[in-house]
């Protein structure tokens, strides 16, 4: 299969449970894909008996992985790295003694064979990520969009699972697979809109995959609970399509 594509890079902080049970918080958005490296290690152990080769071991070891978004938000990286957001300034507090904690870690993987599309779902069920490197340069002659990388270390869980992928026909097949991944349940809420700025959802989000009005999406609004609200109210009639995964 070809590679064509790649998204919704999301991410959960993960709780291990009694008996290595791992849940998940919230599926959060790490920012728009923009690529993304996965380097595995495998133990590599050879024991040699009667002048052969008796056992050899090619397990996995550990791996890292590099991400690449559009951008970095102060509360998502916060999250991902353990800082403080102050509720009075709104500042990212670095702090010496600040640990990122354990999140699992999916991506969508868009794929081309013989005409047909398909979407490969990639879960990593630890990673610890680190502080990224910061480069920042002036503005020359022409612009040049910077982006921003961070790199993870992925181990195992508790029962020795590292990661779990899937392949679907439809794009929002994987989305449910990603979602339950963290187990999360993916739905949708469709409205004639009244002219009203608000819509009540049947679910609190806790992530959003796509608002359109009358087929065209928009990222035009805000979410507290389950109440969506636009920007600008949408003319009455128009039809609101709401996709969003919500705790179960």
């Amino acid at each position: 299969m070809a590679k064509i594509g790649l998204n919704n890079f999301k991410f959960g902080v993960l709780t291990e449970g009694e008996g290595g049970v791992a849940s998940y918080g919230a599926m959060q958005s790490l920012g728009k894909a923009v690529d993304a490296n996965v380097f595995i290690t495998s133990n590599s152990a050879v024991l040699y008996a009667d002048d052969a080769i008796a056992e050899t071991d090619n397990t996995f070891s550990a791996g890292t992985i590099t991400l690449t978004v559009d951008d970095e938000s102060d509360t998502t990286f916060a999250v991902l790295l353990g800082h403080e957001i102050d509720s009075n300034t709104g500042e990212m507090i670095r702090n010496s003694n600040d640990t990122p904690p354990y999140v699992g870690v999916g991506r969508i993987i868009n794929k081309m064979k013989g005409g047909t599309r398909y979407f490969k779902v990639e879960f990593l069920s630890k990673v610890k990520f680190s502080e990224p490197t910061q480069e920042n340069a002036t503005h020359g002659e022409t612009t040049e969009f910077g982006t921003q990388q961070i790199e993870g270390t992925i181990v195992t869980l508790s029962d020795g699972t590292w990661s779990k992928a899937k392949t679907f026909t439809t794009h929002s097949a994987a989305l449910e697979y990603l979602a339950a991944c963290f187990g999360q349940t993916v739905t949708a809420d469709t409205f004639t809109s009244s002219g009203s700025t608000t819509e009540t959802l049947t679910h609190s989000p806790t992530s959003i995959f796509t608002v359109t009005v009358n087929g065209m999406p928009t990222t035009a609004y805000s979410v507290s609970g389950t109440t969506l609200t636009f920007d600008e109210a949408p003319t009455s009639g128009d039809k609101i399509y709401i996709s969003y995964a919500y705790n179960a």
